[in-house]
């Protein structure tokens, strides 16, 4: 039995349905009894998604997830996933369904950058592939998802549209993480079109960003799907590696023609993205949206440098020395231009990965909280006087007893600035402490890599785009160009 709708303008923003038996309300999805949406008309399109899935270690989640995609394959033309972990996952996977709509392969780890691209390639060696589905190995998914994205593609008015999928909390389904990213190339920075942290679903903020398409710069790789079309003109993404890839390429997919949407009812659930603020993190977060604005603008935006040099400087200030060598090699890195991204590798991902701060064993209890001048302007002077005064110093504060401190309030500016300190965050403990010749070494670097930035001309970042080919990736994955 088919019931007609009237017609939508008059159905408000939301459409809900309740079955009654007599007074009795009727469970929906029982063995009797099946209720659906359908279409009056044929859609617009015929739609063929490949899922791809880049994993490393963690066979877990990863089956969480094969075992939520099994029942839905009948949406799915094929479910790609790419190893780059520990070798013979297939023997380690249950694989429910469909047996020949997996597809496993296994390569050295070449970041997410290298895993997804990969699976990209094979997805599209299929003709029949229409859009590619790029998701995190620990997103679980709902029983519907794939066949709303596919409806949603194939009714859809323009064929040129990625889709991005919201992210919600894992641990409180309630609570949203993202909805994809907006990317000011001025200054190289990332920002969330998510208001704030914690908004809850039932809120009105949220509503507005679930009830209605969303366009966005770009949306993360937990839950991105795009057309064919897009990599025939665009290409690949390029080899950043981690955290900053899918920007790159959702930015580069958008000034193509190929804008990202968020689409209402396409959502994932994610573990909680904390603020990570491990070196490491910091280098890849910098070196690829230095790139990204770059390639948006022409050449690297001074203010984007003066934000990266004002870091690095806030990070001596902190004693987080890791961190400040992070900000430089992230900027030497785009001086670098094509040659250092094309030659990174996981050899030099683990050298970046030793240079961290000491973590510590958990203290007692105890710590201090300390408070900052009010005005900014007053803030960034002393910052500048402790600066110079570190440079200046001779002796390592290795020795002095270290202050309890909360790691909320270790901000530049502060009214008291220990020589060391104990740092409390989440159950961590971080040690920091001044250090003169790290301090004096760090600046030293940051000066040279500046003097070359100011007087040599600027690389063209066009060049970059060579490592986006097809040939480019086939020679790097050691595979037959198709």
């Amino acid at each position: 039995m088919v019931f007609a709708l009237p017609p939508l303008i008059e159905c408000g923003d939301r459409l809900s349905y309740t079955l009654y038996e007599g007074k009795r309300e009727v469970p929906l999805r029982t063995q009797d009894i099946v209720v659906d949406w359908v279409c009056d008309r044929p859609p617009e399109r015929q739609v063929s998604i490949a899922v791809v899935v880049c994993t490393r270690d963690r066979d877990t989640q990863l089956q969480v997830l094969v075992d939520q995609i099994a029942p839905q394959m009948e949406d799915l033309e094929s479910c790609i996933i790419v190893n780059q972990g520990k070798s013979a996952l297939r023997d380690r996977l249950v694989l429910r369904g469909d047996q020949e709509k997996y597809w496993i392969f296994e390569q050295e780890n070449l970041g997410g950058a290298g895993g997804f691209t990969r699976g990209i390639m094979e997805a599209l060696k299929d003709q029949s592939i229409t859009h590619v589905l790029l998701m995190d190995d620990d997103v679980e998914v709902d029983v519907d998802l794939f066949c709303r994205l596919r409806s949603a593609l194939a009714y859809f008015a323009s064929p040129k549209i990625c889709l991005g999928g919201v992210m919600i909390d894992l641990d409180h389904r309630d609570r949203l993480l993202s909805v994809g990213h907006g990317f000011d190339p001025i200054k190289a920075m990332t920002t969330d079109f998510l208001p704030r942290e914690g908004v809850r679903l039932g809120e009105m903020e949220a509503r507005s960003f679930l009830e209605r398409p969303v366009d966005v710069d770009f949306c993360g790789w937990w839950c991105f799907c795009f057309p064919r079309q897009a990599v025939e003109v665009s290409g690949l993404p390029l080899p950043l590696f981690l955290r900053g890839d899918d920007a790159e390429y959702g930015l580069r997919l958008k000034r193509a023609g190929f804008p990202t949407v968020m689409w209402p009812g396409i959502y994932v659930a994610h573990p909680h993205l904390l603020n990570q603020t491990r070196p490491w993190h910091q280098y890849y977060d910098r070196r690829n949206a230095l790139i990204c604005a770059a390639l948006q603008c022409g050449s690297l935006p001074s203010p984007a440098i003066i934000r990266l040099v004002r870091g690095v400087f806030n990070a001596i200030a902190l004693y987080r020395y890791s961190e400040a060598r992070a900000g430089i090699q992230a900027l030497q890195a785009y001086i670098d231009g094509v040659e250092g991204v094309e030659h990174w590798s996981e050899e030099k991902h683990r050298a970046l990965v030793k240079d961290d701060e000491v973590m510590c064993q958990s203290l007692e209890r105890g710590q201090v909280s300390l408070k900052v001048f009010h005005t900014g302007l007053s803030r960034t002077f002393i910052t500048v006087l402790r600066v110079l005064r570190d440079i200046l110093a001779r002796e390592n504060a290795m020795t002095t007893p270290g202050v309890k401190v909360d790691a909320a309030s270790w901000k530049v500016g502060t009214r008291r600035r220990p020589v060391r300190v104990w740092l409390f965050s989440e159950g961590q403990v971080t040690q920091l402490w001044r250090d003169p010749i790290q301090a004096r070494d760090i600046v030293k670097s940051l000066l040279r890599v500046v003097f070359f930035l100011v007087t040599h001309p600027p690389r063209k970042p066009e060049a970059l785009l060579r490592l986006a080919t097809p040939a480019w990736w086939a020679k790097r994955l050691g595979l037959s160009i198709n």
